[in-house]
Parts: structure tokens; sequence; C-alpha cells
């Protein structure tokens, strides 16, 4: 069957190829009638416009490349897909489509499968970073090529990159202050790769609210490398196996927390009334664990959006000034404290 080109549409429609142009690029200046009979044409004939043959004449495709850190093979979890679903919606009301590429902070792929390449070739308009650690070498090759981008965490190596992000400093301390304010004696910290951005923010949040308030070192401690749920469970199991066993914990994303909550509940004992737990992210999943469980909540819908704002102005107006942005948190209080 021959493909059909827009020429064939613009004589089945009785019209010209530019009305044609303009239907499918969706101009509102197009009589109701002759966008329908066009329109109906397309259908029957099953024409597509050349996306790539456009975008070149445009120098614009309207599609943004998301990079998630492999994560040593385990990619993503709830809250990686809870805001890349947000981010989503966001695009498409921007009038972008986004794709996912997974990569890794202390490299970038150059293949025709990897998201890189998109950007590189001209295939897609800017991009969104996510995962970042000191001297990151994604953002080293974006900054060289003169690829907008905006990073979903902190940038520590340059200051005029854009970046929106939790204020994590804040979590920390929040996290610290709010389990000291329930009295509790006993208190651990479940954080991810201590070479992430986020995880050292969160570090020293809670080791200056301890320092602030003179707490003496044996009634808080902090692990690392509990970037899942089956090591959260481990940690938990075996912290609790330990005769000064925690009776507060703080585990560094809600969807880890399913971890804490079976290592406590194996032990015998109660949350939160033995062991409290607080979270972080508010993910929707967290208000039917048993009990509820209390978290730090980032406003993961806010992050989205204002990542995608500070994008596409700077695709619009071709800006590279950086802006940067600071999410306050807040606690979300629930059952488990």
């Amino acid at each position: 069957m021959k493909t059909q080109t827009i020429k064939d549409v613009a004589r089945l429609a009785g019209v010209s190829i530019r009305t044609v142009s303009r239907v499918i690029n969706d101009d509102p200046n197009v009589k109701a009638e002759t966008r329908e009979r066009i329109l109906k044409v397309v259908a029957e004939t099953g024409f597509k416009a050349n996306l790539l043959a456009k975008s070149l004449r445009e120098k614009k495709t309207n599609t943004l490349i998301a990079f998630v850190d492999q994560h040593r093979g385990r990619f993503w979890g709830a809250f990686h897909n809870k805001i890349l679903h947000e981010m989503m919606k966001e695009a498409h009301r921007l009038g972008y489509r986004m794709v996912i590429s997974s990569s890794s902070a202390d490299s970038y792929e150059d293949n025709e499968n990897d998201g890189f390449y998109l950007l590189k070739h001209g295939m897609a308009d800017g991009a969104v970073m996510f995962d970042m650690i000191e001297n990151d070498r994604r953002v080293e090759y974006l900054r060289e090529k003169q690829i907008p981008f905006v990073i979903l965490g902190k940038d520590l190596d340059h200051f005029d990159t854009s970046y929106v992000d939790l204020d994590n400093v804040a979590a920390g301390y929040l996290a610290a202050q709010y389990l000291y304010s329930k009295q509790r004696s006993r208190m651990l910290f479940l954080l991810g790769n201590p070479n992430y951005i986020v995880n050292k923010d969160r570090s020293e949040g809670i080791r200056r609210f301890f320092a602030d308030r003179h707490v003496s070192a044996d009634r808080w401690s902090i692990l690392y490398d509990v970037s899942d749920i089956g090591s959260a469970y481990l940690r938990t199991k075996e912290a609790l196996g330990s005769p000064q066993w925690p009776d507060a914990i703080f585990i560094s994303g809600d969807e880890r927390a399913i971890g804490v909550y079976r290592a406590i509940y194996e032990r015998g004992l109660r949350i939160p009334e033995d062991v409290a737990v607080l979270g972080i992210d508010k993910l929707d999943m967290g208000e039917y664990y048993h009990p509820p469980i209390t978290t730090i909540d980032q406003s993961i819908p806010s992050m989205a959006q204002s990542a995608l704002q500070v994008l596409t102005k700077q695709l619009d107006t071709g800006a590279r000034a950086g802006t940067r942005v600071l999410i306050s948190p807040t606690i979300c209080e629930r059952q488990s404290i």
C-alpha cells in the first residue's frame, strides 16, 4: 500500500497543504467543517505526520528526557514512580512529551537506545536529572553541549545550574526534632547511598539538630546504604536484636518502611508503643500501612510542576541563568508515632 503524504490528504480533502498542516498542528483558526473533513481523510488514509521532519524544520521536538540513576540495577522505586507520573501530567499540560531514560551519575551512554543520544542529535529539547552526586558526569555533558536541563535534587558543583529540591537539610533536622519531641530515647536514622547529595543533606540536618540540643551520641545513630525494602528489613532486624534497641526509627522513603514494619512485628514489638516509625515522601500507600505511617511531606506535585516550569522557561526564552527552588518539608501525622 502506498504511503500517503500530506499532498494526498490535501488533494482528497479539497484543501491546501497549508490548511492540512494547520489542522495537524492544532491551529484553532480552521473552520470546524474543514477540520472535520481533513481529519476524516487522515483517519481513512492512515496518514501520519513525519514528526522528525517537523522537528528538524522547527528546531523543536517538544520531547523531554527524564534521566533516572540505575540504582545498581534496581532502578527506581515508588517515589520515582510518583514524581515521574506528576511530571508527565505537567509535561502534557505544557505541550511536551516525556521519555524516561536510565543513566548513571558517574558516566553516560552514547548509543541509539539512550536519552543522551537523542539530546546529542537534536531529537529531544531538554532534560530532567534525578539522583545527583558530586562531580556528576551527566551534568558536565549537558553543560558542555549547552542542552537545557533542570535537576531534581541539588548541584553542589556549579552556581549557574537550575534545580528544584526538597530542603533536605531541613528534612533531616525536622525528622530528628520530631522524634526527639516525642520523648524517644534511642533514635535510629536509616538513609540511602551516602554518595547521593540528598542523603548527605539529610544526615547534616540530623547531626545539626542533635548538636544544637547537645544530645548525647549514644541516643541516636545513622546507618547508610538502606536503599530498598530488603535492606531496610535486614538493618532494622539487626538493630532490634541489640540490647539497646531503638524505640524510634526514621526511614528515608515510605516504601522502604515496609521492611521496617516487618522486622518490628517479627520481633513481637508494637508500632508505635514500642517503636515509633517516621517516613518521608507522603506516598499514598503509606495510608494503608498498619498503622498508617507518619511521614514528612515533600509536596511531590509541587516539585514536579516547579521543575517542568523551570525547564520550559529555559526552552522558551533561551535563558541559562540558574533558577533554584527549595521546597520546605512538613510533618504529615498519622498513627505510627
